[in-house]
């Protein structure tokens, strides 16, 4: 069995409601949606449905509602953004399938494990016309109780894992892979078709095998965290780490191919330095500190002394180059934020360090034969989430040279 939690949403639970009885697009049949279990006074919406009519669809919606409308009626607009809608998907192995009466002991022990009491509403369905029987389980956060409290959402990945576990043992399901116990992550259909489209395999997957190979190689040699660090940068994958307000790490994230994804996002079981220090055996103590730092900024393994600050000077994301351009000796030059297209071919296929390199290099020129060679440019890394930037198309003109003059120039500026 597999568990997975969707994201909680904002407001009112009528998407997903909608959408777990196939009251919008929806890639299920209505004739094979049945309710499992319900607590809600519209027990069975599903057959209303059938028939053409949404009244005890609406009638369950409401009833969700009513708890959080309470709450925010009794204490106000919140500190925070409410998110009291839970959605979770309890899904069997191809071949698998339980009772409605065992599915309802499943769904129960499931909500009691994440933390629901009989004063939340919730809502189970469940869709049997795939070929993996799934149930979708719907519950509102917001207690009928004094004050109204929510369900804590703390440790949800945790308890999700440890209730699927129970379940798989209780009704004698196959066991699926723990996601402690394999390197596999969970790939998006756009990923695997952009792959596709490039000849590759995913670029998550390509990153995760290698970390991982990398940790047991690691651990094989009982190695420590700088030893981590060296194996792999000899798979040119650096690390960046960030650190609490005592300057110790507590986060880490992986670059690869002129990408950084943190390791919450490739694989919160397994590849955060948490996970890495407590569980993989990748051995960290306070005093590697300063060592670590040294590695760190070491961009080339097999490089000596200090690291070529060039090599920061891009900073790369989907399809895009980010720059910020600055004058150094004078204020009345602009300071100028670029952002460089990429071709179809290039976005499919990481841009190069040394191209990166002379892209930057030539646009300094640029700017030096606009401006001055006494103002000074220096370029840094960009910052794809700021505003402001002037995109630059090497197909279009360049947005700084005359026009009767750009070719010659714009043909140095393509990446290829």
């Amino acid at each position: 069995m597999i568990g997975k939690i969707l994201k909680s949403s904002t407001g009112s639970c009528v998407n997903r409601i909608k959408y777990v009885y196939g009251g919008k697009k929806h890639d299920h049949d209505i004739a094979n949606i049945k309710t499992i279990d319900t607590n809600c006074l519209a027990f069975c919406p599903e057959i209303g449905m059938q028939k053409g009519s949404v009244e005890d669809l609406s009638c369950m919606i409401l009833d969700m509602d009513i708890a959080m409308k309470l709450k925010l009626g009794e204490q106000g607009k919140p500190k925070r953004t409410l998110k009291p809608i839970f959605h979770a998907v309890l899904s069997l192995d191809a071949g698998e399938s339980l009772t409605p009466a065992q599915w309802k002991i499943a769904v129960r022990h499931y909500l009691k494990l994440m933390g629901f009491k009989s004063t939340n509403k919730y809502a189970s369905v469940l869709h049997a016309d795939t070929g993996n029987e799934h149930v979708h389980i719907v519950a509102s956060r917001v207690s009928y109780e004094s004050g109204f409290p929510m369900v804590s959402d703390k440790n949800n990945y945790e308890k999700n894992v440890q209730a699927v576990s129970e379940i798989e043992d209780m009704f004698s399901l196959r066991k699926a892979p723990r996601p402690e116990e394999s390197w596999n992550i969970t790939i998006s259909s756009r990923e695997v078709e952009g792959a596709a489209r490039a000849g590759t395999m995913p670029y998550r997957s390509r990153l995760a095998a290698k970390v991982g190979a990398c940790i047991e190689s690691t651990r094989e040699r009982n190695g420590d965290f700088i030893n981590f660090v060296r194996a792999l940068k000899r798979q040119q994958i650096y690390v960046h780490l960030r650190y609490d307000t005592d300057g110790q790490p507590k986060g880490i994230s992986y670059e690869f191919e002129g990408r950084v994804t943190s390791g919450k996002t490739l694989k919160k079981a397994r590849l955060t330095f948490q996970k890495l220090t407590t569980q993989e055996g990748i051995k960290y103590e306070p005093s590697m500190l300063s060592q670590l730092r040294a590695e760190l900024s070491k961009r080339n393994p097999a490089s000596k002394g200090k690291p070529n600050a060039a090599e920061q000077r891009y900073w790369v994301s989907r399809g895009w180059i980010y720059l910020y351009f600055i004058p150094v000796n004078t204020t009345r030059a602009p300071f100028i934020k670029l952002k460089v297209k990429k071709t179809g071919a290039q976005v499919r296929q990481e841009i190069a360090h040394e191209e990166a390199m002379v892209l930057v290099e030539i646009i300094l020129q640029i700017l030096a034969a606009l401006f001055g060679a006494a103002v000074g440019y220096t370029s840094k890394p960009g910052n794809p989430r700021v505003k402001g930037y002037t995109e630059y198309d090497p197909d279009e003109g360049f947005p700084l040279l005359a026009y009767d003059q750009p070719r010659g120039i714009q043909k140095e500026l393509q990446l290829v």
